[in-house]
């Protein structure tokens, strides 16, 4: 890939969510076979049939990408070619050449191969994503680009063997040592088939590989704690910007999302929350919907581009120990 060219990325990106939803309703009439066809509620028919294979499409900002047909993430793929406007806009204006990122619960690889392509070839990035037939995907994805690796375990809290409920491939972003986080009606009718997957914590790892690591994704399904308790020495130390998965599902053995707020807290970090992709101040709340915060080392103004790529000394609290 040619080096990004950020703000002609954006402006597609900004295009493109334009076209989204009703206010979309025009453009999608004068391209009709390029944006409606399969259906959304075809392909949803098919994912609640089981039914799936590999195809390809483009990304916003050009990346040919293999996606997993009709599976949620890549039915956004291939209508709109990016998934979580939000996200994935702070990605553009946050990530830089040469920085390292790990991506937990990487699942078919969309942050992963966003993240390398803004890191570029200097940069690294570190996809962890335990399920099989997921693996797959992102490995054909993780092929197109050398800077990334892929790391077939789940994050946890320690090294050790779980037990992981696959929901197959159309509900493969579900996949979990947890219960869906879905709605009950939703949750009752997807399969579940429990497999062994090894899993490591990130502190062992990024040890291990000598990384000085700048930015985590996590998105891992109910067990964010785990994935906290095993990234202390992480946090305590260089203290990457982490972007963190929230939402109150009620989730069998899974705490609320603002303990986990609260943990972050505790470690020296202050939480952000995205407005149309810019970072702002975040008030903790009792209860969570579907979001991603965003959270960094205490007096790092993440909304300052002067901040962007440097690690400000921030104070350091040790993470409560949290079992396993």
């Amino acid at each position: 890939m040619t080096t990004p060219d950020r703000t002609v990325w954006r402006t597609e990106l900004d295009r493109r969510s334009r076209t989204a939803g009703i206010g979309g309703l025009a453009h999608r009439l004068r391209h009709p076979v390029r944006t409606s066809y399969p259906s959304t509620r075809t392909l949803r028919a098919r994912r609640h049939r089981g039914e799936g294979r590999p195809s390809t499409t483009r990304t916003f900002w050009g990346q040919e990408m293999t996606i997993a047909l009709p599976e949620e993430v890549s039915i956004s793929l291939h209508r709109r070619g990016y998934v979580d406007y939000d996200l994935t806009a702070f990605l553009l204006s946050h990530l830089r050449p040469g920085m390292t990122v790990l991506d937990v619960g990487a699942h078919i690889g969309y942050y992963t191969m966003l993240s390398a392509a803004l890191v570029g070839s200097g940069g690294t990035v570190v996809a962890f994503e335990p399920t099989p037939s997921t693996l797959t995907v992102l490995r054909a994805n993780a092929a197109r680009l050398p800077q990334i690796s892929v790391v077939p375990s789940a994050v946890w809290s320690r090294r050790d063997e779980l037990v992981f409920y696959d929901r197959g491939l159309g509900y493969s972003a579900y996949n979990s040592a947890f219960e869906a986080r879905l709605p009950d009606v939703v949750r009752r009718r997807v399969p579940s088939e429990p497999i062994p997957v090894d899993a490591v914590s990130l502190d062992d790892h990024v040890a291990a590989a000598g990384l000085a690591v700048d930015f985590v994704k996590i998105d891992a399904e109910s067990a964010e704690a785990h994935v906290l308790a095993g990234m202390r020495d992480l946090l305590a130390g260089r203290g990457p910007v982490l972007s963190l998965e929230v939402g109150d599902l009620d989730v069998a053995d899974a705490p609320a999302s603002r303990e986990l707020v609260d943990t972050l807290l505790g470690a020296g970090y202050a939480p952000w929350e995205l407005r149309r992709g810019a970072p702002v101040p975040h008030a903790p709340q009792d209860r969570y919907a579907y979001q991603n915060l965003l959270f960094a080392p205490v007096g790092r103004d993440l909304a300052s581009p002067a901040t962007r790529g440097s690690h400000a000394a921030h104070p350091t609290h040790p993470l409560p120990t949290k079992e396993a």
